[in-house]
């Protein structure tokens, strides 16, 4: 009985029907069986159960049947009519079980499994077996009896991990806490079981143990496993552990790599900005070297005294080759206190109103480097300037104070020219400045003193000059200018000229609305009477009220100019013509009449759509006159009676040509 003999696979074995193995000798002589015997190949290994159970069904059972004996028996010839053979396979060619599947009892309600195997257990006389494996275990059997503590046990099989699969995997499992949870000290009732069960928690029911006797009791003595599962779950805590240590030290050297790569990255830059501060200092001293030197000139004991012509050069210097030093460190404060003094020398005797433009070269390159972002500086008041301004502020602002205080602002031609030729140099909140606290006042008090009627200076020669530069600012002085000239006015007759010579200059100073209000409230109503009171008589005719009228034309807006002549020209003008043509008139001289008339009109009034009714009214008047249709009227006729006589012809003075 050797390893030797398990060898010879292709050899077949002969197993007993009923599960005994016949006795043979160890000289492995074929033995004799009886006629029962099927030959059945000898490799069981690589089969499954299912194909065991089959195999057991296959064999006969010679008690099958035996209950028969107590019925007529008709099952088994019913089977035998259809071609059933006793101890044979069912199915056509015998290929079927032998063995009817036997029943097993249960031992309770559950669930599948919860009883143990639900199948019948394999006999083992009906399990084919190998000659030679048996007799390979019988002699392990044999060679393990000589050893201490010999038991037979399973070969266990290992998996093995290397360290670069566990960090592969890369996930850190969870541990499941120690300490109590929400879902723990709550009274449970299984009922799942066959008993009923009382857990402390949710999570005991999936830490509980199969019982021994729920898992083991259908399984025979021999065929019981050692398991230790607490020693198990240990152990898998432990490979568990080092795993996850892996992975933890695994992610602590990538984080000292990104360390490394950051603090090289941190080195790299600091030593930029250590090179850079190098440079700074060195530009500084650079810049202290200037500003000491420029201090040292600015003393009045210096041998090399500072002129304007130096700090120009060396503040320009600055702001060219140290702008970021320029601005940073406050540069233009000095700038303040070094080329202000100097200014203030060169402007003490200045007396602008003798020579307005003596120093505008000087300022000119002063605002060239000092009025640009580098030289901003703040104030106390919060306001941001540049030094340039902050230098027409102090410096030139109060000799221009002090000059338009003691100056007649009646007398303005000096100071608008001062402003005129200074106006490129100053920023625009001091020219805002100049217009409201100190021109702007003054014009508004010699306004209020103003007296069109006592004032031989008209208002307009002294206020007129100040719009250029002024703008806007002058609006509040027109209402109450509006308003005095509308009181001169009351007792104003149109034969008096000089209202409009006054007026007349303010027609481009004042807007459209205003001017053509005041025109319509204070002078047509004077003209309207004046046309009332004129008289139309074609052999004496008077114009000069009529030209009163028509000079304001230019004053008057064209639909209230045409509304006067509606109302008190036209039907008057109308009702004479038709007086004259009811008397037999020569018609030469009436025609000669209309056109004069009609050329005491202007374009604008020419084309207005009313106006030219009026004049096409008065042609068909005369054309019916001399087609012998017209009919005269009797309406008005008293312009008639108004003549010494009718019958007289007009002289050719009297005929308006």
């Amino acid at each position: 009985m050797g390893k030797g003999n398990t060898s010879d696979l292709a050899t077949e074995m002969n197993f007993i029907v009923g599960g005994k193995k016949a006795t043979a000798d160890k000289t492995d002589k074929p033995c004799s069986v009886n006629a029962s015997v099927v030959i059945e190949p000898k490799a069981n290994k690589g089969r499954t159960t299912a194909d065991i159970r089959h195999q057991e069904l296959m064999h006969p059972d010679k008690n099958m049947g035996d209950w028969q004996r107590h019925t007529t028996g008709i099952g088994e010839k019913l089977m035998k009519d259809m071609g059933y053979v006793p101890g044979k396979g069912l199915g056509k060619d015998n290929q079927g079980i032998v063995r009817p599947v036997e029943a097993k009892k249960r031992a309770g309600k559950g669930a599948i499994g919860a009883h143990g195997p639900e199948g019948v257990r394999i006999s083992k006389k009906y399990r084919p077996v190998d000659q030679d494996e048996q007799e390979e275990n019988e002699f392990k059997q044999e060679l393990q009896q000589w050893k201490i503590g010999a038991e037979t046990r399973k070969k266990p099989s290992y998996v093995y991990k290397t360290a670069e699969e566990v960090i592969k995997s890369g996930k850190m499992k969870k541990r499941k806490a120690t300490g109590e949870t929400t879902i723990s000290g709550v009274k449970v009732i299984d009922m799942t079981g066959p008993e009923q069960r009382v857990l402390d928690g949710y999570d005991k029911i999936g830490q509980q143990h199969d019982r021994p006797e729920d898992t083991f009791d259908s399984l025979a003595n021999d065929e019981r496993a050692f398991e230790m599962p607490e020693l198990q779950h240990n152990i898998d805590l432990l490979v568990d552990m080092a795993e996850q240590q892996i992975i933890q030290n695994n992610r602590q050297l990538q984080h000292e790599q990104d360390m490394i790569v950051n603090l090289e990255h941190e080195k790299r830059k600091i030593s930029g900005i250590l090179q850079q501060e190098k440079q700074q200092v060195i530009r500084l001293k650079k810049v202290m070297q200037i500003v000491e030197r420029c201090e040292e000139n600015s003393k009045p004991a210096s041998a090399n005294p500072l002129t304007l012509v130096d700090c120009e050069n060396i503040f320009k210097e600055l702001q060219m080759d140290f702008a970021n030093e320029y601005r940073v460190f406050q540069i233009p404060q000095i700038a303040v206190n070094i080329i202000f003094p100097l200014v203030q020398t060169e402007v003490a005797f200045w007396d602008p109103m003798q020579s307005n433009e003596e120093h505008i070269p000087l300022f000119e390159r002063l605002k060239a480097f000092l009025d640009n972002k580098n030289n901003r500086m703040k104030l106390e008041s919060g306001h941001i300037i540049t030094v340039y301004e902050r230098l027409i502020w102090e410096l030139w602002m109060p000799i221009f104070r002090r000059t338009v205080t003691n100056c007649n602002i009646k007398s303005c031609d000096s100071i608008i020219g001062l402003l005129n030729a200074w106006a490129p140099l100053l920023p625009s909140w001091v020219t805002i400045n100049i217009q409201d606290q100190l021109i702007y006042p003054k014009l508004q008090r010699q306004v209020d003193e103003w007296n069109p009627l006592t004032d031989p200076v008209p208002i307009h020669s002294w206020l007129h000059p100040w719009l250029p530069f002024m703008e806007l600012k002058l609006e509040p002085l027109y209402v109450p200018i509006r308003q005095k000239l509308a009181n001169c006015l009351i007792n104003w007759h149109p034969s008096d000229g000089s209202a409009k010579t006054i007026l007349m200059p303010w027609k481009p100073v004042f807007n459209k609305g205003a001017m053509g209000t005041f025109v319509i409230r204070n002078i047509l109503p004077k003209l309207a009477v004046c046309l009332q009171e004129f008289l139309i008589n074609p052999y004496q005719q008077h114009l000069e009220p009529f030209h009163w009228v028509m000079s304001w034309d230019e004053l008057t807006p064209l639909p209230s100019m045409v509304g006067l002549l509606e109302k008190n020209f036209f039907p008057k003008w109308l009702n004479v013509l038709n007086t004259w043509l009811g008397n037999s008139p020569n018609y030469d001289e009436v025609t000669n009449w209309y056109l004069g008339w009609k050329r005491l009109f202007n374009e604008n009034l020419l084309s207005h759509p009313s106006v030219k009714d009026y004049f096409n009214r008065a042609l068909e008047l005369m054309n019916h006159a001399v087609s012998g249709k017209f009919t005269a009227s009797v309406d008005n006729l008293q312009y008639s009676s108004n003549t010494t006589d009718h019958n007289r012809k007009p002289t050719e003075t009297e005929v308006i040509t």
